[in-house]
């Protein structure tokens, strides 16, 4: 069974003292490692915006679901990439926690937005679909919709 150590405040401390006489000496390049690191989530809060903003666009009154699917899956990819992004660098990065929990529940959110518009959108392209056929095979009304008269063979 494996025992469990304290470490006392002044331990830590200590451990911190020791750290931080390393740290000028680590710095430029640790520095610039966590700027790089930290620096991805730029392009992903840029792709973000861009899509809110296309989102909103789309006004909001009744909106077609069917771009509205596509902009909020879109939206919803990055999400999981900003979510997956703070996951892996909260603390590298400094992420505040109300920062990161905001993004989760966002992204929660607009996976049930997306589900609701692509199941609308899914719909409406059916009963499109469905009224296309119909048209097509006359079933509303015989040819005469269509301007067709066909004229009867055989003996009359």
């Amino acid at each position: 069974m494996a025992t469990r150590t304290r470490i006392s405040i002044a331990t830590l401390s200590t451990a911190m003292i020791a750290l931080g006489a390393l740290v000028p000496a680590m710095a430029p390049g640790a520095a610039h490692a966590q700027a790089d690191v930290c620096g991805a989530v730029g392009p992903l809060l840029e792709e973000r915006r861009s899509i809110v903003q296309r989102l909103e666009a789309l006004g909001s009154e009744d909106v077609d679901p069917r771009p509205a699917c596509s902009a909020l899956r879109a939206l919803q990819e990055n999400g999981q990439k900003l979510v997956d992004f703070i996951d892996e660098n909260q603390a590298w990065c400094q992420i505040p926690n109300d920062f990161a929990q905001n993004v989760r529940q966002d992204h929660e959110r607009v996976g049930g937005m997306r589900a609701d518009a692509c199941r609308v959108a899914a719909q409406i392209n059916n009963a499109e679909r469905q009224a296309r056929e119909a048209a097509e095979s006359n079933q509303f009304g015989g040819p005469g919709l269509t301007g067709r008269f066909p004229i009867p063979q055989g003996a009359l």
